[in-house]
């Protein structure tokens, strides 16, 4: 299975990042708001009212959003998180697992899912992260496979 939004296998296309799947998540004392996992990566790269406003994008309007903006570190709920690092990925990991707690139909899509997942989507992309490994491990968590 190769989790992408463009796929033409809805399983697949809700499990992408850019799927449109509302969940909440609490870092520190807040609790935000995001459309999609790609709106919540995305919108740590901003602050204030503009991060909550990325939260709120899905889709390719979500990358956008971030693009062209760089750091090393960013701040959220209290704490300061280094780009890259091992809290950053907790942080990454925690939104795609309230992703699919909160959302029905992506929880189901992984469920179903079998086998080792991929994310092959071409172009010059290369995520700091490896969002297939996270979903992979959370199948295995949630679902027990």
């Amino acid at each position: 299975m190769n989790i992408q939004f463009r796929s033409s296998n809805p399983d697949e296309r809700i499990l992408s990042n850019f799927a449109a799947t509302p969940f909440s998540i609490s870092i520190g004392e807040e609790t935000f708001q995001c459309a999609s996992v790609e709106g919540f990566w995305q919108g740590l790269k901003s602050k204030g009212d503009m991060r909550k406003h990325i939260f709120l994008q899905s889709g390719l309007a979500a990358k956008k959003a971030g693009s062209g903006k760089k750091s090393d570190y960013f701040e959220i709920g209290g704490r300061k998180y280094r780009v890259g690092g091992k809290d950053h990925e907790a942080l990454i990991l925690e939104a795609i697992r309230q992703k699919i707690l909160q959302n029905p139909r992506a929880a189901d899509a992984l469920r179903r899912s079998v086998g080792t997942l991929t994310h092959e989507v071409g172009g010059h992309s290369k995520p700091i992260f490896k969002m297939e490994k996270m979903l992979m491990a959370l199948r295995r968590e949630l679902f027990g496979h």
